[in-house]
């Protein structure tokens, strides 16, 4: 069972954070597929997508506190992190990642890792990318 973070609040959630949450879905709702793809038939993680998502940092830092204090309200105990993980509906990302063995290394430390002690240099550029049309989905899924 998934809830939405908001009913975590307790209280009615300020405007801001509701406009948040609904660009998050929307952007989600839109890319959802090209996630499920890679974990399900992929065998790397979607990091062009995942690009795009861009979701409101205040997310990552809500869950991140509710985690933080789950675990030190428990003693350290995961079984309570990773049950409110699965209310959140993060774990079964991860449990498909893991089923499916997905590499979810970033691509920059995949390439540190294999240059190993030799010297590496990068060359950045911004790219558009439109979030009701990230690109075809081979070209996500296919990225290695």
């Amino acid at each position: 069972m998934s809830i939405s973070l908001p009913q975590f609040l307790r209280r009615t959630p300020v405007l801001a954070l509701t406009a948040a949450l609904y660009a998050t879905r929307t952007r989600f709702a839109a890319l959802e597929p090209i996630f499920r793809a890679a974990f399900d038939y992929g065998l790397v993680y979607p990091w062009r997508a995942l690009a795009a998502f861009t979701p409101e940092k205040v997310f990552s830092d809500l869950i991140e506190a509710v985690l933080g204090a789950i675990y030190i309200d428990t003693n350290g105990d995961l079984k309570a992190c990773m049950a409110i993980s699965r209310r959140f509906g993060v774990l079964e990302w991860v449990e498909m990642a893991l089923k499916n063995n997905v590499q979810i290394r970033h691509p920059k430390e995949e390439v540190d890792r294999l240059a190993g002690h030799k010297k590496v240099r990068y060359h950045v550029w911004i790219e558009d990318v439109d979030d009701h049309d990230p690109g075809p989905i081979e070209e996500l899924v296919d990225a290695g």
